[in-house]
């Protein structure tokens, strides 16, 4: 666990030694309203309890940049099966339908201004932690190259809720209600992952393990219920990545990668799960 309020210069060793290790962290300190946190949740937990028509009308055509998307029960397959949850995304550059409510919209904004702050301070303490510059890799960043994500988890069977994974960019900052997030140890053990009341979750993906040529890991992670009957979940999901023509080369020393574009390389592998 990592308090942020120590600034990226103070936790810039704490960072790289859970990069390296396992790839996640959990952070508090990180100055969020709780009262924020909440009205997402609500507006969110108001949206998914509307009648499946109601909701199937933000489904498509997704053609406008800037507006939310509902993608239902079965949209996404992430691993051997299609997962056990549905969402609402948005992002300024992600394609959508429309915003089902301002209350929605204004919760939504806020949040997702609030994410950003607390993505740049991770992302000064990562420039640190890779003996770089603090403001080094901010030039690669801008308000319009991430998304939110909320993620409902119905009810129901126990088991799986979301295939084995890892994240497909740069870093996640997640905020659950319920336990069920497992992260798999390099010895393959699966852990329960839970940030403390107040805090979050956050992890590196896959591009960001590219980035710094292996040195440090994108981890495989899951979503995993009750083994007869799960709860419902709801995760508030934040993928902060570069704008989508930063060119991403190796850091430092490590495996030396073909330069990519952040853009390229995130859309193809959504493409891989159905997205």
């Amino acid at each position: 666990m990592i308090d942020l309020a120590g600034g990226p210069g103070g936790v810039a060793d704490e960072v790289r030694h859970a990069c390296e290790d396992v790839g996640f962290l959990t952070v508090v300190g990180h100055g969020v309203d709780v009262q924020l946190i909440d009205e997402v949740a609500a507006c969110s937990r108001a949206f998914f309890d509307l009648p499946d028509a109601e909701k199937e009308r933000f489904r498509a055509p997704a053609a406008t940049p800037g507006l939310p998307v509902y993608r239902p029960l079965g949209a996404e397959k992430l691993g051997a099966n299609a997962d056990r949850k549905a969402s609402l995304d948005w992002g300024p550059s992600l394609e959508g339908v429309a915003w089902p409510s301002p209350e929605l919209r204004d919760a939504y904004e806020r949040y997702y201004a609030e994410m950003l702050r607390v993505a740049g301070t991770l992302v000064q303490s990562f420039a640190l932690a890779l003996d770089l510059d603090e403001h080094e890799l901010d030039r690669f960043f801008d308000e319009r190259s991430s998304s939110l994500r909320v993620i409902d988890y119905p009810a129901g069977a126990g088991g799986a809720r979301a295939g084995a994974h890892r994240d497909y960019g740069c870093l996640t900052i997640i905020r659950s209600d319920t336990a069920g997030l497992e992260v798999q140890t390099r010895s393959g053990e699966w852990l329960p992952v839970q940030a403390p009341s107040s805090g979050f979750v956050v992890n590196i993906g896959d591009l960001m393990q590219r980035w710094t040529g292996d040195r440090w890991v994108s981890t495989l992670h899951r979503v995993v219920g009750d083994e007869r009957v799960s709860p419902r979940r709801q995760s508030l999901v934040f993928f902060h990545n570069p704008r989508n023509d930063s060119v991403i080369e190796t850091l430092g020393d490590g495996t030396r990668y073909d330069p990519v574009t952040a853009g390229e390389y995130v859309v193809a592998r959504a493409a891989q799960a159905g997205l």
